[in-house]
């Protein structure tokens, strides 16, 4: 899977979940920047993990809070040529 995949299926589920695409920053955090309740945020992890067919553990997915260190997470676990 390629950068711009991940970034593309990223923007999806957080399109479908009612997040603004301009609020879509590295530096956004899930809560705070994004609205996204305590409910959102477990739904997000259910969703991300269905989409790139990984599993992330609790401890790693707590300290994944801005939207950038979710995506580099996803480039080390998923991103192929």
């Amino acid at each position: 899977m390629k950068l711009s995949q991940i970034n593309s299926r990223l923007q999806e589920i957080l399109a479908n979940m009612g997040v603004n695409f301009m609020a879509l920053t590295d530096q956004a955090d899930f809560t705070r920047d994004l609205g996204l309740d305590s409910l959102d945020v477990t739904d997000l992890l259910v969703q991300v993990e269905t989409t790139f067919s990984i599993r992330i553990p609790d401890e790693d997915w707590w300290n994944l809070k801005p939207l950038g260190q979710l995506r580099e997470y996803l480039t080390h676990e998923v991103m192929f040529d």
